[in-house]
């Protein structure tokens, strides 16, 4: 593995939130790795607008919330080939 791959690779992990779980697919190049992370991160990203304090205290905001549900992410990397495997 080069340098480069090693680098997308922590840089899709860390981009997932994948925390300890990767995928791989031997086919993919670097380019389609990314394409297809940032595809099903799109697609497993749910949002919510959610009222929050400001800090002052003396108003209350209404804002967008997103949240990666990553159950939805590993089933969209598996339809598109992607095989599960644990980061030691």
């Amino acid at each position: 593995m080069t340098i480069r791959t090693a680098l997308l690779f922590l840089f899709v992990l860390a981009f997932a939130g994948c925390g300890s779980t990767a995928f791989e697919r031997p086919s993919a190049n670097a380019a389609q790795m990314v394409g297809d992370t940032d595809t099903c991160r799109v697609a497993a990203t749910g949002g919510r607008l959610e009222l929050q304090n400001t800090l002052s205290g003396r108003a209350t905001l209404l804002l967008p919330v997103s949240e990666l549900d990553q159950r939805a992410f590993a089933d969209c990397m598996r339809q598109r080939g992607y095989v599960e495997g644990s980061i030691d």
